[in-house]
């Protein structure tokens, strides 16, 4: 990601005559990304606070070093608004790169939450259930997808 922002970068710089080394840029990415790192890590305790997280996964592409070409990253989101049945906790999303969609991914994101979890029936959460630490709860959407998956109706 860095690598990309920073040839992007240098060629805005470029066309305004100013000359910036691409790994200045990916230094300035990296020193921000250490500043905000106490915010990010705030954020994560807030949402995860809560006593009902929704979380989904999106594919993103991402630079493959040397190839030229993109691979498929995930970003998890998760989710805090409580908003809807009258919480007055402020709502917030947190979200977490991976590499691939393997579910180890949300057991290391949400390994200290505890709550009802409502998600979109991906089998990489069932281990997650299955600890009893977290309640399942299906979106409406594939609710019949989730019952049918389990031998329900």
């Amino acid at each position: 990601m860095t690598t990309c922002l920073s040839i992007v970068s240098s060629q805005i710089f470029a066309r305004a005559g100013v000359e910036l080394d691409r790994s200045t840029l990916a230094e300035w990415v990296g020193g921000s990304s250490r500043l905000v790192a106490p915010l990010v890590e705030a954020l994560r305790r807030h949402v995860m606070a809560a006593g009902k997280l929704h979380a989904d996964d999106t594919p993103v592409p991402v630079l493959a070093q040397g190839l030229g070409k993109t691979k498929t990253g995930r970003l998890w989101t998760y989710v805090r608004d409580d908003r809807p049945a009258g919480d007055g906790t402020p709502a917030a999303v947190w979200f977490a790169y991976s590499p691939d969609r393997k579910g180890e991914h949300p057991r290391f994101h949400l390994s200290n939450f505890t709550g009802t979890l409502p998600t979109d029936g991906y089998a990489g959460f069932d281990q997650i259930y299955e600890a009893g630490r977290i309640q399942e709860a299906a979106c409406w959407r594939t609710y019949g997808e989730v019952l049918r998956s389990r031998g329900g109706a």
